[in-house]
């Protein structure tokens, strides 16, 4: 029996948010199945609140051992990727974008070896937030020559094609969560935490793409037309000022709670009466089936991609127009006052969580990298 591909998974810096823990588990779950993986880290950050920390049976290593500018770093963990890239048959960059996926497939073309891109966001929100303009073009040209993208969602499809990547190139994988593991740390530190007042949850980082700012506007509205509700927020990002700011502004600062970064919001999801997804765009949206895993209603902008995916054209949860702050308030505002109307929640919504399953997604994935090294 001829050996597995040597797999080599690349992230840019090991900062806790949906995408490093998808890339993360897909490599955790291959090495527990017995293939041979390696995590590669590009730059290490200083250790502090939303830091997050693989699982020790992980072969992590980091191509920078010290935090530093990146200007400095870089012909280090460049050397450095081209040693790891160089004992692997098939490189995984984690993101669409970042060095991570330049410097990873420079040095696949170099060395002649199979790479692969995780397509985690649709491609041009992505690029625009987080790609300087002088290297839009360089990320473009890349893009067109992977051997493999695999996509998180099917709606995130239609970008990559558009972006020159052949279909035949072209993968989707049905990520998931651990419906099971999602329930039981729910029921550590004393189960579910709840409010005082009714408790609507929404969980990301604290930044323009997750809509929050939206998400503000709405609940303002809802409590203005009579709602005694709370709103907590689970996350930390460059938005934390500004969103305070607003709360004060709209008058809900008193009932609008901010905790920061927490490392696992399950506890608080589980305790939620209503989960809110405010985002203007999403790959898939993890923290939506979270909350359907715990039978939570749920909440959605119709943002691209995942929201409609994740819901089922709606009918775990209601879907609203995206930055549609009104429209948001209405909803907010019906599901308690017309309970009866409600869509989504309870074990409906926990059966449909059960249908991503990540166990399934890695394994279907790993024969997928098998039969991508077998060709190369």
């Amino acid at each position: 029996m001829p050996a597995r591909p040597r797999l080599l998974v690349v992230e840019g810096a090991l900062r806790d948010n949906g995408g490093l823990r998808i890339s993360h588990d897909f490599a955790f779950r291959w090495t527990r199945e017995g293939h041979r993986v390696r995590f590669l880290v590009l730059e290490a950050v200083a250790d502090g609140p939303g830091v997050f920390t693989p699982e020790p049976e992980l072969d992590v290593v980091f191509a920078s051992p010290r935090p530093g500018r990146f200007r400095r770093t870089a012909p280090r963990i460049l050397a450095e990727t081209f040693g790891q890239v160089r004992r692997a048959d098939v490189v995984v960059s984690g993101s669409e974008v970042g060095y991570q996926l330049l410097f990873g497939w420079l040095a696949t073309r170099v060395l002649r070896k199979r790479f692969v891109m995780l397509v985690q966001s649709r491609l041009p929100d992505a690029v625009a937030a987080w790609t300087p303009g002088r290297l839009r073009p360089l990320l473009s040209f890349v893009h067109r020559r992977v051997d493999a993208a695999v996509c998180v969602s099917p709606g995130l499809v239609p970008d990559v094609l558009a972006a020159g990547v052949p279909a035949e190139r072209i993968h989707v994988a049905r990520v998931g969560i651990d419906s099971d593991e999602v329930l039981r740390r729910a029921g550590r530190d004393g189960g579910p935490e709840r409010g005082s007042r009714p408790r609507i949850v929404a969980v990301g980082r604290l930044a323009r793409q997750k809509g929050f700012d939206v998400l503000l506007d709405a609940f303002a509205r809802a409590r203005g037309a009579g709602l005694d509700a709370e709103l907590v927020v689970v996350g930390e990002g460059e938005e934390r000022e500004a969103l305070e700011a607003q709360a004060a502004e709209l008058g809900v600062a008193d009932r609008v709670h901010l905790p920061g970064h927490v490392p696992d919001a399950q506890t608080i999801i589980a305790g939620a009466d209503l989960f809110v997804l405010s985002s203007r765009y999403e790959g898939l949206g993890l923290v939506l089936l979270e909350a359907l895993a715990h039978g939570v209603p749920v909440i959605a902008t119709d943002c691209p991609t995942g929201p409609r995916h994740v819901l089922d054209d709606g009918r775990h949860g209601e879907l609203v127009p995206v930055e549609d702050a009104d429209a948001l308030g209405r909803a907010i505002r019906r599901h308690f006052e017309r309970p009866q109307d409600r869509r989504g929640g309870g074990v409906p919504s926990q059966q449909r969580a059960r249908t991503f399953d990540q166990a399934a997604a890695a394994e279907d994935l790993a024969a997928y990298l098998e039969s991508l090294a077998s060709t190369g």
